[in-house]
């Protein structure tokens, strides 16, 4: 499979996937909450999708990005319990799987969407009622920088905004925290000091050697971190 140039986008998430430590971290927070049938709304290069599919008996991955659906569906073509689809979560196509779903998985992917709360209401249609959605997005307006533009966010997060949010679509809160605390430093100094355009390679691998040991942090429930980690439960009736 031949592939094109990557942007900025494309090529953050090849490099992210180098990050097998930290990776692992963030999967392994929501691995204890993810059903049999699991939608990994905005998929990208198949990260999460592939070790979702490791555990679970259906995954459905969503991306709207076409070049995106091509390489996950490459990758994914010996997984039988993976089905790769090009659309947008909020795509009419998509109404068929309404309430099929008992988890949903999105990952530092709503800040890219500029109608954040529909994509919400999108992804609890398809939830059946009950059904927890996982949901990690950039915290701290503050933090944005050129890093973030580069990678076309949209937006940074707080617990409040983020809180405000699924409660107004219909999601009962089951978990809110900042994750990630130590990264911050690194983050507000690539993306507002030096204003790099892109995750440093050096920075990152430093970053991941040290992850096991920054598990631990996970104990404790900082007042701040470069993620905001949420889980939450469609309500019934909703």
């Amino acid at each position: 499979m031949t592939e094109s140039p990557r942007d900025e986008a494309t090529e953050t998430l090849y490099r992210m996937e180098l990050a097998s430590n930290y990776n692992a971290w963030v999967f392994d927070r929501a691995r204890p909450h993810l059903g049999e049938n699991v939608v990994d709304v905005g998929a990208g290069i198949g990260t999460f999708t592939e070790m979702t599919a490791a555990g679970a008996r259906r995954v459905v991955a969503v991306d709207p990005d076409g070049r995106l659906v091509s390489l996950l569906r490459h990758r994914l073509a010996s997984r039988a319990n993976v089905v790769v689809l090009h659309a947008d979560v909020a795509d009419p196509s998509l109404r068929r799987l309404h309430s099929s779903f008992d988890s949903a998985l999105c990952l530092n992917v709503l800040e890219h969407i500029e109608a954040d709360r529909d994509a919400l209401g999108a992804i609890r249609d398809l939830l059946a009622p009950g059904g927890r959605l996982l949901l990690l997005v950039p915290a701290h307006p503050r933090l944005f920088g050129s890093i973030d533009l580069a990678l076309e966010h949209q937006r940074r997060y707080d617990k409040r905004s983020l809180a405000d949010l699924l409660l107004s679509v219909g999601f009962r809160i089951k978990l809110l925290r900042y994750v990630n605390p130590l990264a911050t430093a690194g983050w507000l100094l690539s993306g507002r000091v030096v204003r790099r355009r892109s995750i440093p390679r050096a920075p990152l691998r430093a970053y991941d050697a040290i992850v096991p040991t920054l598990r631990h942090l996970d104990r404790l429930d900082p007042p701040f971190g470069l993620s905001v980690w949420a889980i939450a439960d469609r309500t019934a009736g909703t």
